[in-house]
């Protein structure tokens, strides 16, 4: 974690194995971190720097988008060739978009 007005790395937090795509809630309440060698996004609470919850989502996650309203997390599943839909305020996986091959990347309008 770092301190986005000095830019100085306060906290390093180990998120699973082969940590890959970041994202901070719109709320600033949580981030969110990949981890392709165990399948799971993990939900962080940068206020404490500790891990909150780790949510089985699928094979190789890799990058994430967040709805707007901070509701819904939506993490590319690469080796699942889909796309795994999680209620980022239970941390709890909702559910899985079959969308084709190798889905690495992922953004919402």
């Amino acid at each position: 974690m770092f301190d986005t007005a000095t830019n100085d790395v306060i906290a390093r937090i180990k998120a699973g194995k082969r940590t890959n795509g970041i994202l901070v809630a719109p709320d600033g309440q949580r981030v969110f971190a990949t981890s392709g060698g165990d399948g799971t996004v993990q939900a962080i609470d940068p206020a404490s720097n500790t891990i909150v919850a780790a949510t089985p989502v699928g094979k190789r996650p890799w990058n994430m988008a967040i709805s707007p309203d901070g509701g819904k997390l939506y993490i590319a599943c690469g080796r699942s060739n889909a796309v795994a839909v999680v209620d980022a305020r239970t941390n709890q996986k909702i559910a899985e978009i079959p969308v084709g091959q190798l889905p690495w990347g992922i953004a919402i309008r």
